[in-house]
């Protein structure tokens, strides 16, 4: 008799050890899901090819849990061989970190995207 032990797959665990929650957004009539981070909310949806983030908000910036946000949806990039998309992208100050900090490119349409696969 061969005896083999199985271990749970290492869970992934963000920074700040936040969870990543989400809900369906106006009753299900479209493809958006509400998410949540610690204090950062926002809207998000997935392709065969990517994640996308409409919308997202720190209720208390400074606190880091965007890192948290970026944490989870690039672990599931990697995992699922997707890339990151942030849509309709208006705060010219979060696109440029998002480049220059964040390895994100402009994709055109107001729009960056960090490719995984």
């Amino acid at each position: 008799m061969r005896i083999t032990s199985r271990r749970k797959p290492k869970q992934f665990k963000s920074l700040h050890n936040l969870d990543f929650e989400t809900a369906e957004w106006m009753n299900g009539v479209n493809e958006w899901q509400r998410f949540r981070v610690g204090t950062c909310e926002g809207l998000w949806s997935s392709t065969d090819e990517s994640y996308c983030i409409l919308a997202i908000t720190n209720n208390s910036p400074g606190n880091g849990h965007f890192t948290d946000v970026l944490q989870w949806f690039e672990n599931s990039c990697k995992r699922d061989k997707r890339s990151l998309k942030i849509l309709e992208l208006w705060n010219d100050g979060l696109k440029s970190h998002l480049i220059n900090k964040r390895g994100f490119k402009d994709v055109g349409n107001n729009c960056v995207e960090k490719v995984f696969k």
